[in-house]
């Protein structure tokens, strides 16, 4: 009885697993089959009176990180607690798959509205808000992961330290891994022409780095 119930239980677990995989990875396929245009490149001078709308796509991008962890972690069945400016799970288990997805959860979102973001600059002619909007989006990824990557790469509740327990990794090697489609992405924002190979390659390193982490 106790033995058909975990592989109940089991068996839910990788159905969740299969289609969240499967959804985040036709959300980045979709995108990455998107055309593009040349995009001009953003510079920090173009906020100019746009700044709310600059503003509130960094607070857009910080609100999506923060959601990714918690509704990974409540659809996976744990307390999510604040312990200071760090959200906490107390009955999680370290070294598990589930630490992995729930720590990456917000540099998952942080792919995927980023890539939505440069992919919306490619593909239109944007106002000045819309622009300054989904450049505050990139940009706060950027940011995010500079800081993850640096002086946040230790921090014993962060997300890099989360990471590396589960997969056995450093936060070195997490932290390079992190880094990657950060810099690509920067490449597509404030260079003026990136090459065609850039945004493909930005965009095969998220998925690839989302199927990853939902299949360890």
């Amino acid at each position: 009885m106790i033995g058909a119930m975990l592989t109940s239980d089991r068996q839910k677990g990788d159905k969740r697993k299969f289609w969240t995989t499967g959804a985040l990875g036709t959300i980045l396929t979709a995108l990455l089959l998107c055309s593009t245009v040349d995009a001009a490149p953003w510079k920090f001078s173009d906020i100019g009176h746009s700044s709310p709308s600059f503003l509130l796509g960094v607070a857009t991008g910080y609100m999506a990180h923060e959601l990714g962890h918690v509704l990974v972690a409540k659809g996976k069945g744990y307390c999510v607690e604040l312990d200071g400016p760090s959200l906490v799970y107390p009955d999680l288990k370290e070294g598990s798959p589930d630490q992995l997805q729930i720590a990456t959860a917000g540099f998952q979102a942080q792919w995927i509205v980023s890539e939505a973001a440069l992919r919306y600059r490619e593909n239109r002619r944007l106002s000045d808000r819309e622009n300054n909007f989904s450049a505050g989006l990139v940009v706060f990824h950027l940011a995010a992961t500079a800081a993850y990557t640096t002086f946040l790469k230790d921090h014993e509740k962060g997300d890099m330290v989360g990471a590396a327990a589960a997969t056995g990794l450093s936060t070195d090697q997490v932290a390079l891994l992190a880094a990657i489609p950060a810099l690509l992405d920067g490449w597509r924002l404030f260079a003026k022409n990136p090459p065609d190979w850039v945004p493909v390659l930005s965009a095969g390193t998220k998925g690839v780095g989302i199927f990853a982490i939902w299949c360890y």
